[in-house]
């Protein structure tokens, strides 16, 4: 079993621009991407530029790669993790369009996230059960996973205080 290297050297030959399709395809098929990784990958694989953006277009032509489906597939897998906040500048980083973000953020479920604020929150308070900071602890520990404050405070306060009322 020998070792494979992930990047290739400047001794290596350079690739057809059908082996580098090829790399690309799969590179896209194996989970949603966004432009910008596919813009690394191009880079990993040191395409020209013209290579490189002839590829690039082909591939969004072919609907190997779109920004809004790979956002709204984003914001839906992480949002069950993660608040607002937190998503929005994970998308960011990945330099995605505002109006992309905007719209995936629309097609959540507003019940279904406090939902999630609640239980976050519950789970938190139950791990810690007798400290006298339970409730800010627990907060705390929400906003830092990108959930917005105001919304965490005002849902904080319609839970019950004593651990035995609390149900997950």
């Amino acid at each position: 079993m020998g070792f494979q290297r992930k990047w290739r050297s400047a001794s290596d030959k350079p690739l057809t621009p059908d082996e580098a399709m090829v790399k690309l395809e799969r590179f896209c098929l194996f989970r949603e991407r966004c432009p910008l990784e596919v813009r690394d990958k191009i880079k990993e694989l040191r395409l020209s530029d013209e290579l490189g953006n002839t590829l690039f277009n082909t591939l969004l032509e072919d609907r190997y790669f779109e920004e809004q489906r790979f956002t709204s597939l984003y914001v839906r897998s992480k949002i069950k993790n993660w608040g607002k906040i937190r998503v929005r500048l994970e998308l960011q980083l990945r330099k995605i369009h505002p109006d992309c973000i905007e719209q995936a953020f629309k097609e959540i479920d507003e019940e279904a996230y406090r939902t999630t604020i609640v239980r976050l929150l519950t789970k938190k308070m139950q791990q810690w059960t007798g400290d006298p900071q339970a409730r800010q602890k627990s907060a705390a520990a929400a906003i830092r996973m990108g959930f917005e404050s105001d919304l965490v405070f005002s849902l904080l306060k319609e839970l019950p205080s004593l651990p035995e009322e609390l149900s997950l």
